[in-house]
């Protein structure tokens, strides 16, 4: 009887290591839009393990993250100071060395860098372009945003290159009302022009 007890009590405390995700430490689950609202800067890319750590609020330090894509936040550099929790790092590691790269929703909290909003809520696996490893509901959620995301930067680079050609025929109207006045003008100028050669004869 003794093993069983054993037996279960070593396996309730195996449940967290073979967790995906940090929600084994104090952060409790967020609301995927509460995450979303609170992200000051969204960016994709990788965490550089290699990198020197920088000193943080506990529980977090910041690492180099390679930022692949902006997705919220102006004149963001392809290399940033990232923050993430100590105790995240093992499984990040792991997904990133199998091709995965991380959605981070940063806000600024207290630290010298930006942190992902509520530890692993604001760490949102991808892989080959796909929201990897989540419950049905917030995979779907997050799906739907990367979609419609890529939707606004598509549309507005639409709309700038629709600004441009419909700018472009207005110039040269703009330009052909002038040519009758130019034509007349240079007609009016040849003929006095002859008129002038004429009379020194």
């Amino acid at each position: 009887m003794r093993r069983i007890y054993f037996f279960i009590f070593v396996l309730l405390l195996s449940l967290p290591v073979f967790s995906s995700r940090g929600f084994a430490t104090s952060w409790v689950l967020l609301d995927p839009q509460e995450v979303v609202d609170r992200a000051e800067v969204i960016v994709l890319g990788k965490y550089d393990f290699s990198s020197n750590p920088v000193s943080g609020e506990i529980p977090f330090h910041g690492l180099e993250f390679k930022v692949s894509k902006v997705i919220k936040g102006q004149d963001i550099p392809s290399t940033i100071i990232a923050g993430i929790d100590g105790n995240d790092n093992g499984w990040v590691d792991d997904f990133q060395q199998q091709g995965g790269e991380l959605l981070l929703f940063l806000e600024k909290k207290g630290s010298k860098f930006l942190t992902p909003v509520a530890g692993p809520n604001g760490m949102i696996q991808v892989k080959n372009g796909k929201v990897d490893d989540q419950s049905e509901t917030v995979r779907a959620f997050y799906e739907k945003y990367l979609h419609e995301e890529q939707e606004t930067i598509v549309n507005t680079e639409h709309k700038v290159k629709a600004v441009t050609d419909v700018n472009q025929p207005s110039e040269e109207k703009n330009q052909s009302k002038f040519l009758p006045a130019i034509i007349s003008a240079a007609a009016v100028l040849l003929v006095l022009g002859v008129r002038y050669a004429r009379r020194k004869r």
